[in-house]
């Protein structure tokens, strides 16, 4: 088992350069998977096997030699690892590659491994001069869907930096289950008015509402540009996401990429999806409504982001729209233009709006609603913006028949 120690000049950045050393990438390595492992005795082969046979459009398996996985052992106490070796033995040709760590207690979270890992993918890229390569994320409690590489990478290959799976859990009869599918029927409607409002060319509908750790791809490209993964405790994938949408980077939530995961309420994790149904069934036992954003907020922001995206790229300050977009968002025009000057993405940009609507006051002109009225709000609405949107269209012309 290998120690690591925390940098001096940087407590949250780990160095050790052997990680993975003694087995070197293939060079027609294309897709690097990296896989977290804590306490997995009980998922670990079911993860494996999903990420072993995968396949490509026509069922035939998908090479072993454009993909590899490397699996980061941390802290473990149960047999994780043992399960992991003894695999590795059984299918020799499949790439499979593990290490064993112990992290001090200051670094031993998700967050810590996971760049670990991640990082490491990026060097075995850059040693055989690969900087067109795809690092993807999967956990070890997760089953990836035997087309999970092939659909990643046709996704990469249209133009996409990043591609966020969708994360399916299997049905149960959990106290929790109410509330969580509740949870992802509000967003799953937020993604599709957001798509009809503010529609971004790379990501159109049908798409969904995910890009966490189970299931998410960067080139190394747009992962070194976004800073790297943030050495965080919990919600690590969430926090890569804001730093992935701050550079402009074409991420493709693609309803193709599937992996289903596991339901459990105790989690190895700080804070996670396990905590958060552990936290729905308390709600649900106590009767305590789901409270989301509301819809009129939704739609005047979405509508403002629009029109600021609109002039981003026309790279043309009109005071009257800016004085359109400083009206829906109880902002001050000149602000808005002063803004615009210093950023160098529009990500970037529209995260400073909102940092600064929420200082104004928003949340409390637009408090919180239960999910309850929220979604047939939602649904509402988008049958409303598709009905305006279908007459803008221009007519067909039908009179002309060969």
């Amino acid at each position: 088992m290998t120690e690591i120690f925390a940098a001096r000049q940087s407590p949250e950045l780990l160095i050790n350069k052997d990680l993975f050393s003694s087995c070197p990438a293939n060079p027609n390595l294309k897709i690097c998977v990296i896989l977290p492992v804590r306490n997995e005795e009980d998922n670990i082969v079911k993860a494996l096997n999903a990420l072993r046979l995968q396949m490509d459009c026509s069922g035939k398996p998908f090479p072993y030699k454009h993909y590899e996985v490397l699996l980061l052992a941390n802290n473990c106490s149960d047999q994780s690892v043992v399960l992991a070796r003894s695999y590795q033995k059984q299918h020799p040709g499949f790439n499979l590659h593990i290490e064993d760590i112990k992290l001090p207690a200051p670094v031993a979270h998700i967050g810590t491994v996971r760049r670990l890992l991640m990082d490491a993918a990026y060097e075995r890229f850059s040693i055989i001069n690969k900087p067109e390569g795809v690092i993807a994320s999967t956990d070890s409690d997760s089953e990836v869907d035997h087309h999970w590489l092939y659909q990643t990478l046709t996704e990469i290959r249209k133009g996409n930096d990043v591609v966020g799976g969708r994360i399916l859990t299997k049905p149960d009869k959990s106290i929790s289950r109410l509330y969580y599918l509740r949870d992802i029927t509000y967003k799953y409607l937020v993604s599709r008015v957001e798509d009809l409002l503010d529609p971004v060319v790379n990501d159109r509908w049908p798409r969904h509402f995910q890009c966490f750790g189970a299931s998410f791809a960067v080139t190394c490209r747009m992962y070194d540009l976004s800073g790297r993964l943030p050495v965080v405790p919990f919600l690590e994938d969430m926090a890569f996401h804001k730093s992935l949408i701050r550079v402009d980077a074409k991420i493709r939530l693609s309803p193709l990429v599937q992996v289903s995961t596991s339901a459990r309420i105790q989690g190895r994790v700080d804070f996670g999806l396990s905590i958060q149904l552990k936290q729905w069934g308390e709600m649900t036992a106590d009767r305590h409504p789901l409270m989301v954003e509301p819809v009129g907020s939704l739609i005047l922001k979405l509508n403002a982001r629009k029109t600021l995206r609109d002039v981003w790229n026309a790279q043309f300050t009109n005071p009257q729209t800016l004085a359109q977009i400083g009206s829906l968002l109880g902002l001050e025009p000149y602000w808005i233009e002063e803004q615009m000057g210093t950023k160098r993405y529009f990500g970037e940009l529209w995260e400073s709006v909102e940092e600064r609507i929420e200082k104004e006051g928003w949340s409390e002109t637009w408090p919180a609603v239960d999910v309850v009225k929220a979604i047939p709000q939602l649904k509402n609405e988008i049958f409303r913006i598709s009905s305006q949107l279908q007459l803008r269209l221009p007519e067909r012309n039908i009179s002309s028949r060969k």
